[in-house]
């Protein structure tokens, strides 16, 4: 057969396969299908597993009915994580690493099978489809982990039950320049500032601007800084562990003998950083630049 000729069908019969499989959202509401609620969401994937595939992704999630999940890619990689469903009737995964940590939404339709899906990003275009597997067989409850009994409100406040929320613990006390009473706050957006020997433990402080900050001794541990600006900060003995550093800008850093024992530096740069005596024990380094 000739090459032009062959060439030629190939595209026809690419182009019929995909014309057969929705490539948005509104293709499926013209045909009048209509995304599950937020009630067939929950009944569906609460103490199940959900099989995700995309063309960057394959991996089998389970959804803790407390709203924890954990996941195994068919590589073996391993990730745990958040799920909720939001207002508008998606599904909301937010995983401690993929995706750099950031919280995805989906709006869900039925897929050709009984027991599969489609999801749909906010934009209307397709992402994954997927395949619901009742229960845990791949026993990924076990990688969720354990932080102690915890008393759950969603269905107190459901029922509209009175409690006393617990009181908060005392600020902070700042020895130095004491620049405002909410220090997580004010930290989002500090170039320069003097926060060494501060307490900025699971502050959320993504995206946050901290170039040239002197963050010397300050406790980082569990913090958010998922692509936060850190040019030339000084973090000499500060506690960083478990904190998020995904994509985030170290670039001519002082990290020397601080401890980053667990943190998250996917796609972290470090081009021109000091680290000598830092810890990187258990540290997701992937991708990372500058450090070896």
């Amino acid at each position: 057969m000739p090459g032009g000729l062959f060439s030629i069908q190939l595209i026809i019969i690419i182009l019929f396969l995909t014309g057969c499989t929705p490539g948005n959202q509104s293709q499926l509401i013209e045909k009048g299908q209509q995304p599950l609620t937020a009630e067939q969401i929950f009944t569906a994937v609460k103490g199940n597993s959900l099989h995700l595939e995309a063309a960057d992704f394959d991996a089998v999630l389970y959804f803790q009915k407390n709203g924890k999940l954990s996941a195994a890619d068919r590589l073996k990689n391993e990730d745990t994580g958040n799920w909720d469903i939001s207002s508008e009737n998606e599904l909301c995964l937010e995983f401690k690493i993929w995706y750099y940590g950031d919280s995805k939404c989906y709006s869900i339709f039925h897929g050709p099978k009984s027991d599969s899906f489609i999801f749909f990003t906010g934009n209307g275009a397709r992402y994954y489809s997927a395949e619901l597997i009742a229960s845990d067989p791949y026993s990924l409850a076990k990688k969720i982990p354990q932080t102690g009994k915890k008393k759950f409100l969603r269905k107190e406040l459901a029922q509209g039950t009175q409690f006393s929320p617990p009181v908060p613990a005392a600020a902070p006390s700042i020895t130095q320049t004491p620049v405002a009473p909410d220090i997580g706050h004010l930290a989002r957006n500090c170039p320069g500032c003097n926060l060494a020997g501060v307490d900025l433990s699971k502050a959320q402080l993504v995206g946050a601007n901290l170039a040239g900050a002197d963050l010397s001794g300050s406790n980082l541990s569990g913090a958010n800084l998922r692509r936060a600006d850190l040019t030339g900060a000084n973090l000499s003995n500060a506690k960083c562990t478990t904190t998020n550093l995904a994509g985030a800008i170290l670039i001519n850093s002082n990290l020397s003998n601080a401890d980053l024992t667990g943190s998250n530096l996917i796609k972290a740069k470090l081009n021109g950083a000091k680290t000598e005596g830092a810890i990187f024990t258990g540290s997701h380094l992937e991708g990372i630049e500058g450090y070896k």
